[in-house]
């Protein structure tokens, strides 16, 4: 049976639902030849990462784009997990034993110092 048919298709998890996972997800839905599903999986409960949450409420034009992200997201071969942190409720490892492919689309967690003068303040 050949992957990314209808009979077989593409299993793909992507970690993280910020603009770097949407946008990966477009690519794999804009291939008519690649037959494909496409899991979220989120640390935070609700998805779009810092377009969502770091993007300030007088700033609407840079929030549109989440209109395409609500299209990608309404897609019948798209499902969202949100409350998951992999390495403590889901391991790599796991995810290996239901995905054909798994994309990591996930920025820093915390700062991290550079060493220069003046970056605390």
């Amino acid at each position: 049976m050949n992957l990314a048919t209808s009979e077989r298709p593409l299993r793909v998890a992507i970690i993280g639902a910020g603009p770097a996972g949407f946008y990966a997800a477009e690519a794999l839905l804009k291939q008519k030849e690649l037959i494909c599903h496409i899991d979220f999986f989120n640390r935070l409960p609700t998805p779009y990462g810092l377009v969502r949450e770091g993007v300030a409420p007088d700033h609407q034009s840079i929030k549109a784009v989440t209109r395409v992200f609500d299209k990608i997201a309404g897609n019948a071969v798209v499902r969202y997990f949100g409350n998951v942190t992999i390495g403590r409720d889901l391991s790599l490892a796991e995810l290996k034993l239901y995905y054909d492919q798994v994309v990591f689309a996930v920025g820093a967690q915390s700062d991290r110092s550079m060493g220069i003068p003046g970056e605390d303040l």
